[in-house]
C-alpha cells in the first residue's frame, strides 16, 4: 500500500521563529511554515467539566506523515480545517520507514 493513498488531509504547520519587534527587543512569535499532506486518525478522548460551567473535550490524534514533509519541535502545531492541534510526541512507523507518526493533543473548550 503506497504512502500517498493514505495521505488526504491537508493541514498547515506552524513553528515558532525569534523575531525583532518594533524597539528592538527579541520576541517569539509563531509563524506558517507551509502545507503538508497526512492522515489524521483519533486515537482518544475525554470530556470534563470545569468551573464555570466550561465543558473541556481533551481529544488526541495520531498524524502519519512523511519524515522530511516539515521541521518538528515541541513547539510545533498543525491547523486542520480551523482546528489547532499541539505536537505531544513523535516516533518512527514501527514498520514502514517511509512514515513517520506525530501524536497530536486538541483541546476544545467551550463556554
Amino acid at each position: 500500500m503506497a504512502l500517498t493513498n493514505d495521505l488526504r488531509h491537508r493541514l498547515t504547520v506552524f513553528n515558532k521563529h525569534q523575531i525583532e519587534n518594533d524597539i528592538g527587543e527579541t520576541c517569539w512569535q509563531y509563524t506558517e511554515d507551509g502545507k503538508i499532506w497526512g492522515a489524521l486518525t483519533v486515537m482518544s478522548g475525554r470530556n470534563e467539566t470545569l468551573p464555570g460551567d466550561t465543558v473541556r473535550a481533551e481529544v488526541t490524534h495520531k498524524l502519519t506523515i512523511r519524515p522530511r514533509s516539515c521541521r518538528l519541535t515541541t513547539a510545533t502545531y498543525f491547523v486542520y480545517e480551523g482546528q489547532r492541534y499541539d505536537v505531544l510526541y513523535w516516533q518512527p512507523h514501527y514498520k514502514r520507514r517511509d512514515r513517520l507518526e506525530v501524536m497530536l493533543k486538541l483541546v476544545i473548550e467551550d463556554a
